[in-house]
């Protein structure tokens, strides 16, 4: 079996133009992360900068708890075109926003800015999967989720040159300009492309609701509503490499920042390797893989917290990039077989996860660290080995459950239940 990933979506024009705007995106993405909370360190502390990454992610868990009226009516890549030339304009703005009325002004601009990226990120993921056939699918999950490897890999490096000619507030104007790529590459999709509005507009009844209510496609689809919770719990816990490293690194086996950055761009090469490996491999029953690869974050995570090396820290933080997109791919592949309204749901939800576990895991993981890092790496990995190996146990067993009271009660839609 070959190891490259297959690329045949892309002699595809129209998903050739949106992987590279989207590339080109999320590269521009890693310039505002580094150019906002270096300048909110510089200007106003520490503080800010958590004060920052709250701002951007409270609209995520907002709108993904009752924004989908919202999402939904922007699922046409014309009307997305339009939310990422605002996003330019902001992107723009903030630098002279903060320099002339302050932080709470640089704070409006970074939520407003949340706000259209919890509108977009959703409707995008949402309209993609339309741009090809079924069977293609999961391979243009991957090709996606490739762009955010690549960016993680080549951002910091093309930041890195940036830098050595232009100022700080230049990479404000890089991802201005990659919201303005993206913002063409949009518009003329819009105009070549049959969007389908996943059936989000008002119309005669149909088999799937228009507005599928999230209760009751979590109670349809019991496998998901469960690789949802260990989700939750992977995202809360991911706050201990990224905050938890580097004091574990400096504290307790005297490595400076230097090696820290090796660790992490060890970790991003094997993240792209991952991806390029899972592309090529056949469809798992959802969420086993799911939850497996959970797992094994998971005792990676107390293998890091044991190691007592740097030499066993970089191993368990490369096999973690490894195992990195297998999570990403296998839930995407899942949530891109659902109908596009009810996938909108799901992705919705799926946002609002995410930002939320993560966001509590930024806030509550560094207190319970403390000076032992190690030991919060052990008992944190434990957490999440416990969490996910029960949700790859309870997941089958729960949609065996629901398949048996379908089958009890004749004439039930089961257009949205689980599907492998």
């Amino acid at each position: 079996m070959p190891l490259l990933p297959s690329f045949t979506p892309l002699r595809h024009r129209p998903v050739l133009a949106i992987w590279l705007a989207q590339l080109l995106s999320v590269t521009g993405d890693r310039f505002f992360a580094l150019a906002v909370m270096w300048l909110a360190l510089q200007r106003s502390g520490p503080m800010t900068m958590g004060l920052v990454a709250i701002a951007e992610s409270v609209p995520y868990i907002a709108i993904g708890a009752v924004g989908h009226p919202i999402v939904s009516r922007f699922v046409s890549f014309r009307r997305l075109a339009g939310v990422d030339a605002v996003r330019a304009g902001l992107t723009v703005l903030l630098p002279f926003a903060w320099m002339e009325a302050g932080t709470p002004a640089m704070l409006a601009v970074v939520a407003a800015l949340g706000v259209l990226g919890a509108v977009f990120d959703p409707a995008l993921s949402a309209l993609v999967p339309e741009l090809v056939d079924e069977p293609q699918r999961p391979v243009l999950v991957a090709l996606m989720d490739l762009t955010a490897r690549l960016a993680r890999i080549g951002g910091p490096a093309l930041v890195g040159v940036l830098l050595a000619v232009a100022p700080m507030t230049a990479l404000f104007v890089a991802d201005a300009a990659t919201f303005a790529v993206s913002t063409v590459a949009l518009a003329l999709l819009g105009r070549t492309v049959l969007v389908v509005r996943a059936q989000t507009t008002s119309g005669p009844p149909e088999p799937a609701p228009s507005r599928p209510r999230a209760r009751l496609l979590l109670r349809e689809n019991p496998a998901l509503s469960v690789a949802f919770v260990v989700q939750g719990a992977g995202f809360f816990l991911n706050a201990l490499p990224g905050i938890g490293l580097p004091v574990l690194l400096a504290h307790q086996l005297g490595a400076g920042p230097a090696l820290y950055g090796a660790v992490m761009t060890a970790t991003g090469i094997a993240a792209l390797a991952g991806n390029l490996v899972t592309s090529r491999l056949p469809s798992g029953r959802f969420p086993t893989r799911f939850c497996a690869a959970w797992t094994a974050v998971g005792i990676l995570q107390m293998a890091t917290g044991a190691a007592g090396s740097v030499a066993g820290v970089v191993v368990c933080a490369t096999l973690t990039g490894l195992a990195n997109p297998v999570v990403g791919i296998s839930m995407g592949t899942h949530l891109a077989g659902f109908a596009p309204a009810a996938r909108l749901r799901l992705l919705a939800i799926n946002h609002l996860v995410m930002r939320g576990a993560g966001t509590v895991g930024m806030a509550v993981i560094p207190s319970l660290l403390g000076t032992h890092p190690a030991r919060g790496f052990v008992l944190g990995g434990a957490a999440l080995t416990l969490v996910a190996g029960t949700g790859a146990v309870l997941a089958p067993a729960s949609t065996r459950r629901m398949w048996v009271r379908v089958a009890e009660r004749p004439g039930t839609n089961v257009s949205t239940t689980t599907r492998s």
